[in-house]
């Protein structure tokens, strides 16, 4: 027999039938170890079942035995936080996370895995997924953590009043059905087959079931049931955790973590951290890269990511609303010049259509040629013979490479006539109207999928629609994409939706900028990751 058939879930329950048929595809080489890994991990496999069906699990080489105590310093912004739902930024959901838990757990290899879920199993047609919780899980209150919080966390995010991104991403859940304490089956009007990725987007921390009830204000009734409690907040000072004795896992390592707000100068978190003051950084940016290389006793970590800038128009706005337009601008920049002068090529060119190539699920498309003749020509045609002045708004709310980028298609443009004004906010200014103003540059985090990407940002209604695209044939195309669990079948199905957003100019999307940070070298366990989410609780001080 198989060694597929034989393994079972963490449950006890058998696999999915469709394991088998992605053992076989593996043996051929239709997908590769790492895709065959990540593809059962959404059918509920853990990663050890997963190197046990590939018959090849690897001893680890030795590690420093970790040192506990201590207190790390960490720079990052400390933005509002009060309802973990709708934050906007990363940022803040670096500081929830050491309090608050997810469902699952996206890991930097983009593998997925059991967090307060044990496990989880689909049904085989992707619309109904039976989730186990871990039992002995408690809240900092002394509270059991049980389906019913699940169950407020998903029916509060997909209300039709609710103000969370979450509201559209889950749309497709139509009931929570309680089966016990510790068991939930979601049941779906159309197949999800990232529904454990989603699970982990940053707005999806599990609050209290009695988080409204409470005042809905966690920051200040700071319930959780992640390892580490938070005993002080001061937006843009400071935020204080420190290590719950109680926590129902492995005990974190260190007794505090400290989230320090330099400001949003990144030149100054570095002499920061050159002078001994603090111990990790959020972000380092292309700007500061060769001066945190030449730094002693700092580790500069590097992770290739399908972190992006995205300069869309709305187009439900003049002069965006005119297809001739848009297509005017994206056929007028240069990608690859972008990448070179704003990014120093640290990234790989992108071609309009918000799906990286190192993602499991992109389909290659053929690539673009800039053609100004053509740009001038599609000008003339919508009116403008003389060219047309148009303004670009942004923040630079991860650094001064969004305006370089800005810059070099404000050059790029003017080759066919766009007279192109850009107008630098404060990023401070800039995050309460990124989704608002008629053209704008928006940072778009990494996902592990890019259908995730295309759901989130592009299909009709979402809440951060920010280009505000309505297309039934590009919102079925995604459903189909959803639909198939095979990730070469599905990459093949996305290069329908992939060519409806870039035949319809919706933006200027460059690049794929590779993403660093840096920390002291006595910071042990701590990793760079695509996504900028950062784990704590195995970080360690030497």
């Amino acid at each position: 027999m198989p060694m597929a058939e034989r393994l079972r879930n963490n449950d006890g329950s058998a696999l999915h039938p469709a394991v088998r048929d992605l053992s076989a595809r593996l043996r051929s080489g239709a997908i590769d170890r790492r895709d065959f890994i990540r593809t059962v991990a959404w059918l509920g496999v853990s990663v050890a079942s997963a190197e046990a069906v590939l018959g090849s699990a690897h001893a680890q080489p030795a590690e420093p035995v970790p040192q506990r105590g201590g207190k790390l310093r960490f720079v990052c912004v400390v933005q509002q936080m009060n309802d973990p739902a709708l934050i906007n930024w990363i940022e803040a959901s670096n500081l929830l996370r050491n309090a608050l838990e997810f469902l699952t757990y996206t890991d930097a290899d983009n593998v997925t895995h059991p967090y307060l879920a044990e496990s989880w199993k689909p049904s085989d047609d992707l619309k109904t997924w039976t989730f186990k919780l871990r039992q002995g899980v408690r809240w900092s209150n002394g509270d059991d953590f049980t389906t019913e919080d699940v169950a407020f966390n998903i029916k509060r995010w997909t209300a039709p009043d609710s103000l969370s991104p979450n509201r559209t991403a889950f749309a497709a859940i139509k009931a929570f059905e309680t089966v016990d304490d510790h068991t939930f089956v979601l049941h779906l009007d159309r197949p999800l087959c990232a529904l454990p990725e989603m699970l982990y987007a940053f707005t999806c921390a599990i609050v209290h079931r009695r988080f409204e009830a409470e005042g809905g204000d966690w920051p200040k009734n700071p319930v959780g049931t992640g390892p580490f409690q938070l005993i002080d907040y001061k937006i843009a000072q400071v935020a204080k955790f420190r290590r719950r004795p109680d926590y129902w896992g492995d005990t974190a390592y260190l007794d505090e973590i400290h989230y320090v707000d330099l400001g949003s100068e990144i030149a100054t978190h570095i002499a920061a951290l050159a002078a001994g003051q603090v111990d990790v950084l959020y972000r380092v940016t292309i700007a500061e890269l060769e001066l945190v290389k030449r730094l002693n006793d700092v580790k500069l970590y590097e992770e290739q990511s399908a972190q992006t800038l995205v300069l869309r128009m709305q187009q439900d706005q003049k002069p965006f609303d005119d297809i001739r337009i848009r297509k005017a601008i994206v056929l007028a920049a240069d990608n690859a010049q972008m990448l070179k002068l704003a990014y120093r090529g640290m990234g790989e060119v992108s071609d309009n259509f918000h799906v990286a190539p190192f993602q499991p699920d992109y389909g290659p498309l053929p690539p673009l040629k800039r053609d100004i003749a053509e740009a001038k020509r599609l000008l003339v045609e919508a009116g403008y013979p003389d060219g047309i002045d148009i303004t670009l708004e942004l923040g630079n709310t991860q650094g001064r490479w969004e305006q370089d980028t800005a810059q070099v298609l404000q050059q790029n443009v003017a080759e066919a006539g766009i007279r192109l004004n850009l107008n630098v906010r404060p990023a401070t200014e800039y995050w309460p109207v990124w989704d608002k103003v008629p053209f704008g540059i928006t940072y778009w985090a990494h996902r592990p999928l890019g259908i995730q990407m295309l759901d989130l940002c592009y299909r009709s209604g979402s809440s951060w629609n920010e280009a505000h695209f309505y297309n039934p044939d590009f919102d079925a195309a995604v459903d189909k994409a959803q639909a198939i669990l095979d990730p070469k079948d599905r990459s093949l199905a996305m290069v329908a939706a992939e060519k409806i957003l870039q035949d319809n100019a919706v933006m200027v999307q460059p690049f794929w900028a590779n993403n660093f940070t840096a920390a002291a070298t006595n910071v042990m366990g701590h990793r760079g990751n695509p996504s900028h989410f950062y784990r704590m609780d195995r970080v360690w001080l030497a």
